[in-house]
């Protein structure tokens, strides 16, 4: 075959090869695009999910609706002294974890109840964690409690006795917290001392008046 015949279609497969491979190296790019914006991987969707519960309302406590408790939220004394009949300490207990109105009523409850004293340990703790904020309330119930009367029986629950005693004493005893909550906390270890539940010679005195 002459060569003028040959040539053009050696030109014409060489062209149509690169044609070819430009076009197969056009498409990747666009395959990876698809796939990438199409789905989301592990960590993009973790993300996802957390702002989703970061944006999400608070979960509002259905303790809200129950009417012992919205009697109680009235500052009305029977309502309070009810509420702590029905529910008594662990149940009050339960629902400090609610907040606002539902952990304020809860507190104020708290030393109404017959068994009181099954909340001091939780009080300890409490008290401990809490905020500026949130502390003051906190030692009023525990003072509360601690303050009720003493009787024959033993205490209910010896454990949370000594630790609510540690955490007052802990408050009492840290200038760098507010003085009105190391007040309520000395207050608090002395009425507890009282009770021999704990050491009083660990109070300490520098709020006393001269």
């Amino acid at each position: 075959m002459p060569e003028s015949i040959t040539r053009p279609k050696r030109l014409w497969t060489v062209f149509l090869v690169a044609t070819l491979a430009a076009c197969s190296r056009g498409s990747a790019p666009s395959e990876v695009s698809s796939s990438s914006g199409g789905s989301s991987g592990p960590n993009e969707a973790a993300a996802s999910g957390a702002t989703a519960s970061a944006n999400a309302p608070p979960r509002r406590s259905p303790r809200l609706d129950d009417p012992r408790w919205q009697r109680a939220m009235d500052d009305d004394p029977a309502g309070l002294s009810a509420l702590a009949d029905a529910l008594g300490a662990s149940g009050l207990v339960e629902a400090l974890g609610d907040g606002g109105a539902i952990t304020r009523t809860a507190l104020l409850a708290l030393p109404l109840a017959d068994d009181a004293d099954l909340a001091l340990g939780a009080l300890g703790k409490r008290a401990l964690a809490a905020t500026d904020e949130d502390r003051g309330p906190t030692l009023e119930a525990l003072l509360g409690v601690a303050g009720r009367p003493a009787t024959a029986r033993e205490p209910l629950d010896p454990e949370g006795a000594a630790e609510a005693g540690a955490a007052v004493l802990s408050i009492a005893t840290n200038t760098a917290l507010p003085r009105d909550h190391r007040a309520l906390a000395v207050s608090a270890a002395r009425a507890l001392g009282e009770k021999k539940l704990l050491d009083t010679t660990k109070i300490p005195g520098d709020l006393d008046p001269p």
